[in-house]
């Protein structure tokens, strides 16, 4: 079965591209194979139908992981870390663990609305917790060696000079 799936080489190379870009998007897959949007959708349906691949829905847009590569657990944490402005956020948070609201804000100049979204999402999916210190709330990354492993794991795939940063920093420890 899984022959007869990767058969066609078009679908082999959208293959490919998920597992070598674990989480990766529609969008991404577009720009990085040159695959017109409805024949990437027709394929990726086909690859998840066979149990191939697994689509996962962060509620804006699924990630696409190669099935039993990436654990259950970690499908959700990789497509946060996917996003840009998450990311950073969990950057700063393992750099700066306990940062109020506002020194969070002070430090990406976002709203305050912007900041709040962007910390709702990050505490709604488990991957920040909030906390009080005297009467401001401070966020910590809830499992930080688990998320620096995740972003190691996963920088060649994610083009980003602060991760890179991060990663030579750690690296050094």
């Amino acid at each position: 079965m899984e022959e007869d799936l990767l058969a066609l080489n078009s679908r082999r190379r959208i293959f490919e591209q998920v597992s070598k870009n674990p989480g990766t998007y529609l969008r991404e897959m577009e720009a990085a194979l040159g695959v017109s949007v409805g024949d990437l959708q027709y394929h990726l349906g086909q690859l998840e139908k066979g149990g191939l691949i697994y689509a996962h829905d962060d509620g804006k847009r699924k990630g696409y992981f190669v099935a039993n590569e990436v654990p259950f657990f970690d499908r959700q944490a990789i497509s946060i870390i996917r996003m840009r402005t998450p990311r950073r956020i969990i950057i700063f948070l393992l750099m700066n663990p306990d940062a109020t609201f506002h020194q969070i804000l002070k430090e990406f100049r976002f709203t305050k609305g912007a900041l709040s979204f962007h910390l709702k999402r990050l505490t709604g999916s488990g991957m920040v917790t909030r906390g009080k210190r005297e009467r401001e709330s401070t966020y910590r990354v809830a499992e930080p060696e688990r998320s620096r492993n995740l972003l190691v794991t996963y920088r060649a795939s994610i083009a980003d000079d602060v991760l890179d940063n991060l990663v030579d920093i750690l690296a050094r420890i």
